[in-house]
């Protein structure tokens, strides 16, 4: 990292090696059962059910200053303890599930076409027969967890929601660094499609690598002269799938007007009336007008 104020204190295969010892997990997992998430030696051990006293000392030892904290005579899980604990309660390493393609009751919001929902390899995928809109993204399989299949498709929009507002506030995903966007252009193959291509916004990573992308108008959905736009004609844009927008108003429009200075318009059509915005290159609105 080039921020002198972060620097990394461990090499990565260090700290990893340090959790290949079944016991420093159970460890790390009974301080995250705690109350207060906050345990003494004695209630620690207690907890773990582990016997020798020596040999507990030396496994907390290795998780101490790194994934735990001693303050006081208490032990805490510090940021990377509970990151441990909340990614195997995710499911990210340990579950594992297929399902669909599941019918949903949404149309196409290019070209009409049913759209269905499917699971797999951790990637959630909504799309239509005719390939005008497909929509892949990554959820853990813990996600889903304890939930009926037919609330599947609701339990991955609202997931994507929390995406969506991670690439807003422009933090990375996958590793949570920083990222800058930039306009890129989709064309749409399907000739049934009610619009030729679509602007996307790529948020990359410098750090990682990783790019997100998004369709630019369901980025600007929390927009207030968007929500104002909609809620003026009775729709609270809240209540949306990502999937629906334009499905029964009629899909939003997006353009790449300038190159050079990378700006982009959306039109957002409903009932007999339109809202363009005009949007530079770090996604402000520089006008909105009703038509």
């Amino acid at each position: 990292m080039d921020d002198a104020h972060i620097v990394e204190t461990v090499d990565p295969e260090e700290a990893f090696s340090v959790l290949a010892d079944g016991s420093r997990i159970d460890i790390l997992r009974a301080l995250w059962e705690a109350d207060g998430q906050s345990a003494t030696f004695s209630e620690l051990r207690s907890a773990v059910g582990m016997r020798d006293s020596g040999k507990f000392n030396y496994h907390l030892g290795k998780l101490t200053d790194r994934f735990v904290r001693k303050t006081d005579g208490m032990y805490e899980l510090r940021a990377a303890g509970r990151h441990v604990i909340g990614s195997l309660l995710s499911g990210a390493y340990t579950m594992g599930s297929e399902v669909g393609p599941i019918d949903l009751d949404d149309f196409c919001p290019l070209c009409g076409d049913p759209l269905t929902f499917s699971y797999a390899d951790d990637r959630a995928r909504v799309e239509c027969a005719g390939g005008s809109f497909e929509a892949v993204f990554p959820i853990p399989p813990g996600s889903f967890a304890e939930q009926p299949v037919e609330a599947f498709p609701d339990v991955a929009d609202r997931y994507l929601a929390t995406l969506v507002g991670q690439a807003r506030n422009k933090f990375c995903a996958s590793c949570e660094g920083p990222i800058r966007p930039e306009f890129d252009v989709k064309e749409i193959p399907d000739e049934a499609a009610s619009v030729d291509d679509i602007v996307l916004v790529s948020y990359d990573c410098d750090r990682c690598e990783a790019t997100t992308q998004l369709d630019l108008t369901t980025v600007l959905l929390d927009r207030p002269a968007v929500v104002a736009f909609y809620y003026d004609h009775g729709i609270d844009v809240r209540t949306f799938t990502f999937w629906q927008l334009g499905s029964e108003t009629g899909a939003p429009r997006s353009t790449l007007v300038d190159e050079t200075t990378h700006s982009a318009e959306v039109t957002y059509p409903l009932a007999d009336e339109r809202l363009t915005l005009r949007i530079d290159d770090e996604l402000s609105v520089v006008s909105a007008e009703r038509e």
